[in-house]
């Protein structure tokens, strides 16, 4: 998202936990906030587009960042329309498959305009493991599943 949103030309806040903050600013993060150890409510505000991808408390938080024509959307909580404070927009995202687009981001990754970091490659029997430490937090990049192993 922090990449899809400098190219589009945005000024980007990010949060991220203390080991992620690096990983982020390399991303293009405009203001990397480390929500370990700072509360973005306090930090942030008048922000166009929230991204949640959380839900529970870091959503109930985010309205407040909000400029007053922002959206808040989240991949996260599907009632957040129903939990939109008055006065303020939430947005279910729920994204389709579109291998148009998913064709265009490879090639973006495979010459170099748009980075992609894979933590670890696990094979099949580690799955199970590789999703709990993917929930509780984990080294910064996507963990890749290789079915061959």
């Amino acid at each position: 998202a922090v990449q899809f949103a400098k190219t589009a030309g945005a000024t980007v806040y990010a949060t991220a936990s203390t080991k992620s903050v690096a990983h982020v600013q390399a991303l293009g993060a405009d203001e990397v906030i480390d929500y370990q150890k700072q509360n973005f409510e306090l930090l942030a505000s008048n922000i166009d587009l929230v991204i949640d991808l959380v839900g529970g408390q870091v959503l109930d938080k985010s309205w407040a960042v909000l400029s007053p024509g922002g959206v808040l959307a989240s991949i996260a909580a599907t009632d957040v329309v129903a939990r939109a404070p008055a006065g303020r927009r939430g947005i279910w995202l729920s994204v389709k498959p579109d291998t148009a687009r998913l064709a265009t981001i490879a090639q973006e990754i495979a010459d170099g305009s748009l980075r992609s970091t894979i933590a670890e490659v696990v094979g099949f029997d580690d799955l199970a493991p590789a999703i709990e430490r993917n929930r509780t937090g984990h080294a910064p990049g996507k963990i890749v599943l290789d079915l061959t192993r």
